[in-house]
């Protein structure tokens, strides 16, 4: 259920629907012709790669499942209600907003949210969420799993989100150029993650980006449609996230999301809660771990993709930075202890602060919800421990009466 904390945003070749695996890639004729992609003894890393791309997702399958790295599934009205544990309390942390409310027209229910999973997630993880959407708050979704092998290669991410950046605006393309989306991202994967396709959409749309993708062909796309693309994100939910891109939390991230074992983590007490009587314990990962990726931090294409990675993050859509009407909702809590919150509350005061810089003639409101959950509430695990009060804020997020 952990993800490992970080960076380099993992991104996936592919997706594959329910009992089949994706015609794109695996029938295609470069896997076919290529036979080295899958010879171990030309590629010592095909075993596994090629494993981990035939894996099946349990989704629903019908003609609108395409077979591309985001995963459709459409909203059921008519659908009843997730079923939610009756001894929930309701006394936890209220909504606060930032800045009042603006415009209905902005800031109304999205009629598409997509899901971008945390580090080493799997699709049991994110089922939940996609029913969260399609059943009880009938929004379309589109759902996405990086994999995480991409954290030790990250010179490979600027080509990887650029040919994500493509084929997301192609599917919303597809599916009629909805003028109101939103994001849903977890931890720092899905939230880097969620930074750097709008940093190259940015660059689609010819609006200043980073110069990491300016050498990318872009050219399927029209800047017109990437420019309406962007302008059409209206939401983003942040859960469990964001921290800096260092040693320790990656080392954190590892231990947590891909070796599953926060147990052999070193634990301290900081402090209480006096509400709940909660201790709260701080994890420190092994010191080996931290020195090993402290060397792999000084390496000059790790530094200079860990500073492309924080520009990113710090350039996220909304307000006067980019003339643009966003909001966001950020749940998380002191019982994370992947993510600290006094980080996430520290990055949510710089966006506040955060001046123009791209369209000066443009005004834009940025909204800040915060949602703060008690320590037994973990990491990524907001919805698990608290399902009701995650409903609740999210309802009243995106303006859902009933």
């Amino acid at each position: 259920m952990y993800q490992r904390k970080t960076l380099f945003v993992a991104i996936s070749t592919t997706l594959i629907n329910s009992k089949h695996t994706s015609r794109r890639y695996h029938n295609s004729t470069f896997f076919q012709s290529k036979f080295w992609i899958h010879n171990p003894l030309i590629n010592p890393g095909s075993k596994f790669s090629y494993s981990y791309h035939k894996r099946n997702i349990s989704t629903i399958h019908d003609f609108k499942n395409i077979s591309k790295t985001f995963v459709y599934q459409s909203s059921n009205p008519s659908s009843q209600s997730i079923v939610l544990p009756s001894n929930l309390d309701d006394s936890t942390s209220q909504l606060s907003s930032a800045l009042p409310d603006i415009k209905q027209n902005d800031f109304n229910k999205p009629s598409l949210v997509i899901i971008i999973g945390w580090w080493n997630c799997k699709l049991s993880n994110l089922r939940k969420y996609i029913s969260l959407y399609t059943n009880k708050l009938h929004i379309d979704t589109l759902s996405h799993i990086p994999p995480f092998y991409h954290l030790f290669f990250p010179w490979i991410i600027p080509n990887a989100v650029t040919r994500l950046a493509k084929e997301l605006i192609g599917v919303w393309i597809e599916r009629g150029r909805p003028d109101n989306i939103g994001f849903h991202v977890f931890s720092d994967n899905g939230t880097y993650h969620y930074a750097m396709l709008c940093e190259a959409i940015r660059h689609l749309a010819n609006v200043n980006s980073d110069k990491l993708f300016s050498k990318k062909n872009l050219s399927s796309i029209s800047s017109t449609d990437a420019e309406l693309f962007l302008g059409s994100i209206k939401s983003c939910v942040i859960d469990s996230a964001p921290s800096p891109i260092n040693e320790k939390y990656v080392a954190l991230g590892i231990m947590g999301g891909f070796l599953n074992k926060t147990s052999s983590l070193q634990s301290k007490v900081t402090g209480t809660d006096s509400s709940h009587n909660n201790v709260i314990q701080k994890i420190e990962p092994p010191s080996i771990l931290i020195n090993f990726l402290s060397l792999f931090f000084t390496l000059p294409v790790i530094k200079e993709y860990q500073s492309f990675a924080h520009k990113a993050l710090n350039d996220i859509p909304g307000g006067a930075f980019d003339g643009r009407n966003i909001k966001y909702l950020f749940l998380y809590g002191p019982g994370d202890q992947i993510v600290p919150e006094e980080d996430i509350i520290e990055f949510i005061n710089r966006l506040k602060k955060r001046s123009g810089a791209y369209i000066d003639e443009k005004s834009g409101t940025l909204k800040i919800v915060e949602k703060k959950f008690y320590p037994d509430s973990k990491h990524v695990q907001h919805f698990l421990k608290y399902p009701e009060e995650y409903i609740n804020a999210l309802k009243l997020f995106y303006r859902i009466n009933k």
